[in-house]
């Protein structure tokens, strides 16, 4: 089931690369821009994802201290970086899993502890992301677009469905007693989002720690978002730019391709009538977001000392289960 999986991921990626290749052959002049763009932008936006990168490192950090393990700057930023180019290549969800196997075999960090507090840290994010789409949506609301009071609806029910989450509590021992096997499962997930919500609540030092990073990961993935747009020399309000980098980071909980290859993309090009953007701009976008990326997590990797680079590898049937 796994093979078959990854191979309709890999088919489905090869499919969105192809439709990409012919748009872009097509149109070709569309995307002269890209060929004008200072290369002192592209180093700006290139620190600004290493800067990514580091405040996804210290939640590692801080993760482990949580259960009294300490973990040092560069080995945490190593963590991220196997992570992300889990995520990057490999079938979806390996980076998650490549993580925790890490820390469970050189820390000892139980992936119960680990999924629980990741699982309630998506509370946060999704409360940070929702308040700010909303804002960023009442800022524009003089426009009439459907598909701006789509992304209002989007933000509201994520708003009103993460409070639900963080302070309805599901009775543990009623979920095994429901025979629709999806929902039960379903039920298990939102049961262990919430149990990680209360241990992070419980304590508060926690609590403004994992909060201080999830604000300063938005603000970074915006001034990436601002940095590209500048580059290309294109136009969009503070409003817009700010739905964008929400939607776009939102997306790679969608992961359905490899990099979220295509998801991303998708997303950009619902959103991008609202913000005045053209299909191939939107998709010029996209190929500075995902070259930068690359380049960063490549020199990283090759610049990672090597003391650090240890097997981090999730065996064939091997789950993430105590």
């Amino acid at each position: 089931m796994r093979l078959k999986s990854n191979r309709l991921q890999l088919a489905l990626s090869v499919i969105i690369l192809g439709v990409f290749a012919v748009y872009f052959l097509a149109n070709r002049h569309q995307f002269d821009p890209l060929l004008h763009i200072k290369a002192g932008y592209l180093a700006l936006i290139a620190l600004v994802y290493l800067a990514i990168m580091a405040v996804n490192s210290l939640f590692t950090k801080v993760v482990l201290q949580r259960f009294h393990k300490f973990i040092g700057f560069v080995e945490s930023y190593y963590v991220t970086l196997i992570a992300s180019v889990g995520n990057y290549f490999a079938p979806v969800g390996a980076g998650f899993a490549f993580r925790a196997v890490y820390l469970k075999k050189k820390h000892g960090l139980s992936y119960g502890d680990y999924i629980s507090i990741l699982s309630g840290n998506y509370i946060l994010v999704f409360l940070v992301s929702s308040v700010l789409g909303l804002w960023s949506v009442l800022m524009l609301r003089g426009q009439h677009s459907p598909k701006l009071a789509v992304i209002s609806l989007f933000f509201v029910a994520m708003l009103v469905g993460t409070l639900l989450l963080g302070l309805v509590r599901i009775p543990h021992h009623k979920i095994e007693s429901i025979s629709n096997r999806p929902l039960r499962k379903i039920l298990k997930i939102l049961v262990q989002i919430a149990d990680g919500w209360k241990t992070i609540t419980a304590s508060r030092e926690l609590l403004l720690k994992l909060l201080t990073l999830v604000v300063g990961n938005a603000v970074l993935t915006f001034l990436g978002v601002w940095l590209i747009v500048s580059c290309l020399h294109l136009h969009v309000a503070f409003a817009g730019l700010l739905v964008y980098s929400v939607l776009g980071a939102l997306s790679l909980f969608i992961s359905v391709t490899p990099a979220n290859l295509g998801v991303k993309e998708a997303v950009y090009l619902f959103s991008a009538s609202v913000l005045g953007l053209s299909v191939s701009q939107v998709l010029s976008i996209a190929l500075i977001d995902r070259g930068i990326q690359f380049l960063v997590l490549a020199v990283s990797w090759l610049l990672i000392p090597k003391n650090h680079q240890a097997t981090a590898v999730v065996k064939p049937g091997e789950r993430l289960v105590d």
